[in-house]
């Protein structure tokens, strides 16, 4: 009886100290660095990290709004635009097969963030707190070559730029931590490590096996992409086995995982209050 009435108790306390809480609207950009665990860029732990891989990050740019109903959830609708790249012999973890890609990221989240702390964007005392968040997300991608120009006798040839390697939609679990500050009365800063684990292995184009000999997709003399064999005479690239050693059926990718990408970004917001007409409300305007 005694441990109810405390949590009968507990939570009425909780209730209007959420009360006390002005709703509130943040609305703002974000920017910040990406990378890439997958078939070319596998994770191995930091005891195997190889400072090379920074060379490999790239960028994303981007919006988020978030809804504070209280003063330690928030729910937030965040859209990236984001790069993502890998190059065999830089990655390093198989550096013969000399593969690469650079994929174009469309993405939406949905999530939802639990503060450790108290937090009120313009109330002092309430202007830090950690974070975590988890939510779910759809995106479009579409994987190009890294590099797009190549040279053969002396003439640059170019890939087209309509060319992709893959292009599809897929969903992924973001989630993450970082840190909120508030500035002024109404614009705060975050700072916070994003990944994504995606439900597709293609967003590097690398998966299972390698394909027919004669099926290969190559970059020829005359600027076009084509089908066919890696020893023919009009081709610049070979797309599907740049070194032309591997055969049918040999080891392309690791199909029974998928492929990640991953954010580090500082965001910008700017609060604006929902008009609460009850009577116990802070007054942090």
């Amino acid at each position: 009886m005694f441990v109810t009435i405390c949590l009968l108790a507990f939570c009425q306390v909780g209730q209007i100290a959420f009360a006390q809480a002005p709703r509130t609207i943040e609305v703002g950009p974000h920017f910040g660095g990406t990378a890439y665990v997958g078939d070319l860029n596998v994770w191995r732990g930091l005891g195997e990290w190889n400072w090379k891989k920074l060379h490999q990050l790239d960028y994303d740019l981007g919006a988020l709004v978030r809804y504070n109903p209280n003063s330690r959830w928030a729910f937030r609708l965040d859209y990236s635009y984001l790069k993502v790249n890998a190059f065999d012999p830089v990655t390093a973890w198989r550096p013969e097969s000399m593969l690469q890609f650079r994929s174009t990221v469309h993405d939406l989240s949905l999530m939802v963030e639990f503060n450790f702390l108290d937090y009120y964007t313009g109330k002092s005392g309430s202007e830090i707190s950690p974070y975590f968040f988890a939510g779910v997300s759809g995106f479009m991608f579409k994987c190009r070559p890294l590099y797009t120009e190549y040279v053969l006798d002396g003439q640059s040839v170019t890939v087209p730029d309509d060319f992709y390697l893959n292009e599809d939609y897929s969903f992924s679990i973001p989630f993450g931590i970082g840190c909120k500050l508030s500035l002024t009365k109404h614009l705060a800063t975050s700072l916070e490590w994003r990944m994504h684990y995606t439900f597709t292995d293609y967003l590097d184009d690398v998966s299972g096996v390698y394909g027919p000999d004669d099926q290969h997709v190559l970059l020829l003399k005359d600027g076009t992409i084509g089908s066919g064999a890696h020893e023919a005479p009009n081709v610049v690239f070979d797309f599907t086995d740049p070194t032309g050693r591997f055969k049918e059926g040999d080891q392309r990718g690791n199909s029974m995982s998928k492929d990640w990408f991953g954010m580090v970004n500082l965001s910008f917001t700017w609060k604006f209050v929902i008009p609460d007409h009850s009577a116990c409300k802070m007054n942090i305007d």
